[in-house]
């Protein structure tokens, strides 16, 4: 790989460790928004956690399942941003450091970010920078 070869590579994994970062704020700000929704959930008289305790008013099977499931949804949405503010540091690390490894979790990351429409450019270009041959030689490069 030439020096060109290898800047232009350094570049795109300076643009992964951006978006990893992007990537790591929205977690958070995605348990934000998870833990007030799920708090306003909770003061809902009629909120799903009431209708759990056997209180609240007798609601519609319609009301009750559009109920369940937005808790559904505000739990998902939580668990995802907490393995995303875990798994998007190390990740970054590996990158970072060039380790095979972070490589291949940063790739499973960005893949998972796709299916759940949240940041799907932001994964495809994640995707495409880690998949070229001259971003695969660095990490290459490292192991040997």
């Amino acid at each position: 790989m030439d020096l060109t070869q290898r800047q232009a590579a350094d570049r795109q994994i300076i643009a992964v460790l951006v978006c990893l970062g992007v990537a790591l704020f929205l977690h958070f700000a995605g348990m934000g928004s998870t833990i007030l929704n799920l708090a306003q959930e909770a003061m809902d008289p009629n909120g799903i956690f009431v209708l759990l305790r056997g209180g609240g008013a007798a609601l519609t099977d319609e009301e009750m399942g559009e109920r369940v499931g937005r808790a559904t949804a505000f739990l998902l949405c939580g668990a995802y941003s907490m393995l995303g503010m875990v798994w998007i540091p190390v990740s970054a690390y590996g990158v970072y450091t060039r380790k095979p490894w972070g490589r291949v979790s940063a790739l499973v990351y960005f893949g998972t970010t796709i299916p759940t429409c949240s940041c799907t450019v932001m994964g495809a270009y994640g995707l495409y920078a880690l998949l070229r041959s001259d971003v695969k030689e660095l990490f290459e490069e490292r192991r040997a």
